[in-house]
């Protein structure tokens, strides 16, 4: 499954004087969707628009009951300060999951694919961030993963996820990390 973060009233982060997040993450959601159909895979979406509002709770069922292997969430970052850059990769973790047994795996595919797209866009890498406080986590029943593209309040990052080229490379990336974990989950 492939989840635009956030959507209809809900913008996310903004850029300054600029787009909202919710805008970011379709664009990059739909690519991420042509890139994993042209791969073979089968992909089902949260949402397909920006008036969509999907609660978080909703996006979990979609996945859970489309038996999916892996939940991609795809959001970008904000801060208070211009200073902080790069991607990150949030995971499952904490003891109000409802599926506990998705914490191993949400982390390993987390590695892998931000490891992929960090590789493909050139981006520094902040690591995996566990999060208990998700419902989209905590709701899951399926490997579940949130990937950060970027800080919308850094002035270069931002720049960068207005290029459709950048964020086409960003979708390229989570795809080619998709395919690698899909192979080393088949060689155990």
């Amino acid at each position: 499954a492939v989840d635009a973060g956030h959507g209809g009233y809900d913008g996310g982060a903004r850029a300054p004087g600029g787009r909202w997040e919710k805008e970011y993450n379709l664009r990059v959601a739909k690519l991420l969707q042509q890139a994993l159909e042209a791969r073979g895979a089968q992909v089902v979406m949260t949402r397909q628009d920006h008036a969509a509002t999907v609660s978080n709770q909703q996006r979990a069922s979609i996945a859970n009951e489309a038996h999916v292997d892996l939940c991609i969430r795809i959001h970008a970052d904000g801060s208070e300060s211009s200073q902080p850059s790069g991607m990150s990769m949030q995971v499952p973790a904490g003891d109000l999951l409802g599926t506990p047994s998705i914490e191993q795996p949400s982390a390993q595919a987390a590695q892998i694919i931000l490891q992929a797209v960090t590789q493909q866009t050139g981006a520094d890498s902040r690591g995996l961030t566990p999060r208990s406080d998700l419902t989209g986590f905590n709701w899951s029943e399926v490997p579940c993963i949130l990937l950060e593209m970027g800080f919308l309040s850094n002035a270069q990052e931002n720049e960068q996820l207005k290029q459709q080229e950048y964020r086409q490379n960003i979708a390229v990336g989570i795809a080619n990390g998709v395919c690698q974990w899909k192979q080393s989950m088949e060689s155990e």
